[in-house]
């Protein structure tokens, strides 16, 4: 987005809210198109236009920068699911499987931010408060709870990312990975080897539930046969 695409798009705001006490004078209406200008540079100037036209429709106040950047960023990130949508996705997914499904790998199945989000939880736990929510001493909505407490952290991280200035998210990457030190390589191997550990200990558990399938099974084979 251009200074003149800044100066137009403030003018807007100050056409649209005429009563403001925040364009009281020229000095004022200036400071506003520097910051547009700066905060919207790597911007489609249609885009922020179409984020202020929203902000217009449904609020009665002038927006602030980051208002605007929230609606650029559901315009142009749509694969940042919402926790409504995740967490009806995850539901519906124990709604439909086996009883004796663990889910050891929930990123083959959904996104990163939610797949972290479930491991958090465990899948385990999960299931057991969602299938327990039916009986007289469990509290319906408990799984719903645990899964967007885990998963909430993870879509704002994701949301207000998306809301930065691409120079800037560059800016911070290049200054974290200059400050990045041995804590934070001491903090990456440990957390691969317990990743690791967890990952032989979902084998083991796999294993487990599979031999006792097939006990279960080949004990009702006997008892039919035994009725025969």
């Amino acid at each position: 987005m251009t200074r003149k695409d800044a100066i137009k798009l403030v003018g807007l705001v100050v056409t649209a809210y005429p009563n403001s006490d925040k364009f009281n004078n020229q000095v004022e209406i200036k400071n506003a198109v520097n910051m547009w200008a700066e905060f919207f540079e790597n911007d489609d100037a249609s885009i922020v236009g179409m984020a202020l036209k929203k902000h217009i429709a449904v609020c009665k106040f002038p927006p602030q920068i980051a208002e605007i950047k929230e609606i650029i960023a559901e315009i142009c990130n749509p694969d940042i699911i919402t926790p409504t949508e995740a967490w009806a996705a995850v539901a519906l997914h124990i709604d439909t499987s086996s009883e004796y499904e663990c889910l050891p790998e929930p990123e083959r199945v959904f996104p990163v931010a939610m797949a972290n989000a479930i491991k958090a939880v465990g899948y385990r736990n999960l299931r057991k408060l969602r299938r327990g929510r039916d009986y007289a001493n469990k509290k319906a909505g408990l799984d719903r709870v645990a899964f967007l407490q885990a998963y909430e952290p993870e879509y704002e991280r994701m949301r207000k990312n998306a809301m930065l200035p691409h120079s800037l998210r560059l800016a911070i990457a290049h200054t974290q990975a200059a400050l990045s030190g041995e804590s934070r390589l001491f903090f990456e191997k440990t957390k691969a080897q317990l990743e690791a550990k967890q990952a032989d200990k979902m084998k083991t558990l796999r294993r487990i539930e599979h031999a006792e399938r097939r006990f279960l099974l080949e004990n009702k084979e006997g008892e039919v046969n035994d009725n025969d």
